[in-house]
């Protein structure tokens, strides 16, 4: 699958992602301020959940199935405002939507 060429590591304090034409985008774990998973209906040809990480002044994005996307999932629901709940709504989604797992810039 397209979605194991990537791969996505907490290295340190440092999420990793390396897309698989060898790009790298780093982000400081300790300034995730965001987490959302955007789902589509193009699965199960398409790439059909994607994740964005932001730290408020850029955003990463991997799709569902990157390598080490368990993993970073464990490290991403240790964090207090994570929400799982939403994550399983998203999990379940078979249409266009945004879930929003953590929000660290409502006021």
């Amino acid at each position: 699958m397209y979605e194991e060429k990537w791969k996505v590591q907490a290295s340190g304090q440092l999420l990793e992602v390396v897309d698989p034409k060898n790009n790298v985008q780093r982000m400081q774990l300790s300034a995730i301020k965001g987490i959302a998973i955007q789902t589509n209906d193009s699965g199960p040809i398409g790439m059909d959940v994607i994740w964005f990480i932001s730290d408020g002044n850029s955003t990463i994005s991997f799709p569902m199935g990157a390598t080490g996307e368990d993993t970073i999932l464990q490290v991403f629901q240790k964090i207090e405002e994570f929400d799982n709940e939403e994550f399983i709504n998203a999990m379940g989604s078979t249409e266009k939507n945004v879930f929003i797992l953590l929000n660290k810039t409502k006021a």
